[in-house]
């Protein structure tokens, strides 16, 4: 006797089966995409021979920053001294000057590579609990990595205008329920288009989250027809930031801010505590407060969310008034 099961669409694998020949008829791990830096080279199809199906033991991830650890591209280290201290507010020259910061850690963080993840469609019942993330290198402005133009004008005409990416970006494709299952999918290469499915239902996802924007965007910049807004006006239109523990965006009604804490895994949701009030917010993640502050402008604390997906955890305030936020926090 053996055991196994075989999920509705074909498209994921079959687990827990002792039957060897099952294994092989069944194909095993998940495709996903890599968008090179250069537009001459081509977009291409790969296969993960395993599956992924622990967050906490997520493979793949590490094989990616292998991927960017492989390069080799060195790191301008007056750049990223730059970055670091525009994001920490800290001098790690000095530090070393003064004997804070030993040279052999410097050495380390400038040796370091390390995924970004940025999650583009959020698993919800609307997505059937798909969710699409690009991944690409932490370090591409301080290698001074030429844009993607690819993986760039595919999320904004998903609906992030002005964002960009530096270097070569993969996207992959998770199911997360967002309570008991999570697992590494497929994402074919004819998926990565403005007009696959993933996209459309980001595009709608983002329209939902914060379906004022382009009308109070148009007011704000003198426009009488919203339909005249475009990307181009859109990018660097409202403040952004970023410090060591988050990024956050703001968009139309709502703010996101996105967090660096590492190691999640699905199982920590329930050691993840976010308290929304109207003016202020803390999180705490596994003991650790990583933010407590007042913020800039007051919120609406029952219209605010938090989710937790593949191990990026992101929060999402709704503005009390849609106008632009000139700072996260206050004071």
């Amino acid at each position: 006797q053996h055991f196994c099961y075989r999920l509705l669409g074909g498209n994921f694998p079959v687990y827990n089966c002792t039957n060897s020949a099952h294994r092989r008829y069944y194909r095993m791990g998940f495709k996903y995409v890599l968008i090179p830096a250069s537009a001459n080279d081509e977009m291409q199809e790969l296969e993960y021979e395993s599956d992924v199906a622990d967050l906490s033991q997520d493979t793949f991830r590490e094989h990616v920053e292998k991927h960017f650890r492989n390069l080799g591209q060195s790191v301008d280290r007056s750049v990223l001294m730059g970055q670091l201290q525009e994001r920490t507010g800290m001098d790690l020259d000095q530090k070393q000057a003064s004997g804070e910061l030993s040279s052999a850690a410097m050495d380390k963080l400038l040796a370091s590579t390390s995924v970004e993840i940025f999650p583009v469609l959020l698993p919800t019942k609307d997505t059937a609990f798909r969710a699409i993330s690009f991944y690409c290198d932490d370090k591409s402005v301080a290698k001074g990595l030429e844009e993607n133009s690819r993986a760039s004008g595919l999320v904004q005409a998903c609906g992030f205008p002005g964002q960009t990416f530096r270097g070569d970006v993969f996207v992959g494709s998770v199911f997360d329920d967002t309570e008991d299952e999570w697992r590494r999918t497929d994402c074919p290469l004819k998926d990565c288009s403005t007009d696959s499915e993933w996209a459309v239902l980001t595009r709608k996802q983002r329209a939902n989250r914060s379906s004022g924007d382009v009308a109070s965007l148009a007011a704000k910049m003198g426009v009488n027809n919203p339909a005249q807004i475009n990307p181009g006006m859109l990018q660097d239109s409202e403040p952004t930031g970023e410090t060591d523990q988050y990024i956050w965006r703001q968009c139309g009604d709502e703010v996101e801010i996105t967090f660096k804490k590492e190691g999640l895994v699905k199982g920590d949701k329930q050691q993840v505590k976010v308290t929304f009030s109207r003016q202020n917010l803390k999180v705490v993640v596994k003991g650790d407060v990583v933010f407590d502050a007042k913020l800039c402008e007051p919120t609406q604390p029952d219209e605010s969310t938090w989710t937790l997906s593949d191990g990026v955890l992101q929060v999402t305030l709704s503005k009390a008034q849609p106008n632009s936020w000139p700072s996260l926090t206050k004071g």
